[in-house]
């Protein structure tokens, strides 16, 4: 695979999202084509749990949710994309590219982010809203700090600021932890590679940047009010406030917790085992409040969809990912953004759900950086 495909994959990412699924459909047609002709197996960390998780999914969803099994093959097979980072040189060049390209976009995102903001009160970039410009700019600012501590030019490190007030700006507590934690992250792998002054700095940006957000939003959005009352001491702790502070999420919970309840009750242990499929609180009882998924906790949620084994899959997947990159050498700063993205997701998904549109892209990348490990 040449390395203008990459370019193609990340471009087509921020402009369209249909676009993009469209390639990677074409894409994992190719490979599947030359693992069938070469004779060759799927190779990788993720590989097996993928796998796992992925069998849960469609099964489960041809089972219990038919209708649902175009956004199954989505957020199934669509991941093995990962498969194909190995096909691609990961030489500087690439990195430096791929650094450039995300900071480009990052920037031209900006008043396409603000307008949409002042239109409709809700940042947003070409496609998506809150969440996608919280994940973008924990991508941007990745690859902001890696060229700032690559070229140690002042310019990147603006950058890297005003990137991480775009994450604040989207208001999303996911995105904010789970940019939060892997900037905590970074700081590990750089404790030895950089001057502590620098990683006091960007220490210090994420304390302020999520320490002026909280103050800020605790005067005009009522979870974070609530939050503020409850640390005070000015609120007691009850249903009412965990739902505010939660979003409903505690609701959300009981409902959950019920479906389960009743399938013991009931002997569901099929679904117990494989879930009840995608989207599956909008047919069970009691349906979920929000929709389609029993949006809570990733541990609630992701068991009612895809059941023990796919939650299992999704705890492997993401230990195998924090075990390597904990005991990794950070080999270059320009491989930060490719290395650390899973990890917004992973780490931000505690209260959404493990699936994200954009998924595939950043495994496919993560496998770019990864596959130089002799054991891979």
């Amino acid at each position: 695979m040449s390395q203008r495909h990459v370019y193609v994959l990340l471009i087509s990412a921020f402009i369209s999202i249909t676009l993009f699924e469209a390639l990677v459909v074409l894409y994992l047609m190719y490979y599947a084509y030359v693992l069938f002709k070469r004779r060759e197996a799927f190779r990788g960390r993720f590989i097996k749990p993928l796998s796992l998780y992925s069998l849960s999914v469609l099964l489960s969803t041809l089972l219990y949710t038919p209708q649902q099994i175009g956004k199954a093959v989505e957020r199934g097979p669509f991941l093995f994309l990962y498969g194909l980072g190995a096909r691609v040189k990961g030489d500087r060049e690439l990195l430096l590219n791929v650094n450039r390209l995300f900071i480009t976009i990052g920037v031209v995102l900006i008043p396409v982010v603000l307008y949409k903001f002042y239109k409709t009160g809700q940042p947003a970039p070409l496609w998506g809203g809150w969440f996608e410009v919280g994940v973008f700019y924990s991508i941007f600012s990745l690859s902001a700090i890696g060229m700032f501590l690559e070229h140690r030019r002042a310019g990147y490190f603006f950058l890297f600021v005003v990137f991480t007030s775009f994450v604040f700006l989207s208001m999303r507590r996911s995105g904010m932890m789970g940019y939060g934690f892997t900037l905590l992250l970074l700081l590990w792998l750089l404790r030895d590679r950089v001057n502590r002054k620098v990683l006091l700095a960007i220490l210090l940006v994420l304390l302020a940047g999520g320490v002026g957000t909280f103050l800020i939003l605790s005067t005009k959005d009522v979870r974070f009010k609530t939050t503020l009352e409850v640390i005070t001491g000015r609120r007691e702790i009850n249903e009412e406030t965990l739902n505010l502070i939660s979003t409903t999420r505690w609701n959300i919970a009981k409902a959950g917790v019920e479906v389960l309840r009743k399938d013991l009750r009931e002997g569901n242990y099929l679904p117990l085992l494989i879930g009840h499929g995608i989207n599956s609180g909008y047919y069970l009882q009691p349906r979920s409040p929000v929709g389609g998924t029993y949006e809570s906790v990733l541990f609630l949620s992701e068991f009612i969809e895809k059941g023990a084994l796919g939650l299992f899959g999704i705890l492997w997947i993401m230990f195998s990912y924090y075990v390597y990159v904990v005991r990794r050498k950070l080999k270059d700063f320009l491989e930060i953004p490719l290395l650390l993205t899973p990890s917004v997701l992973f780490a931000g998904s505690i209260f959404t759900g493990f699936w994200d549109a954009l998924l595939p892209l950043y495994l496919f990348l993560f496998r770019i950086v990864e596959k130089d490990d002799a054991r891979n």
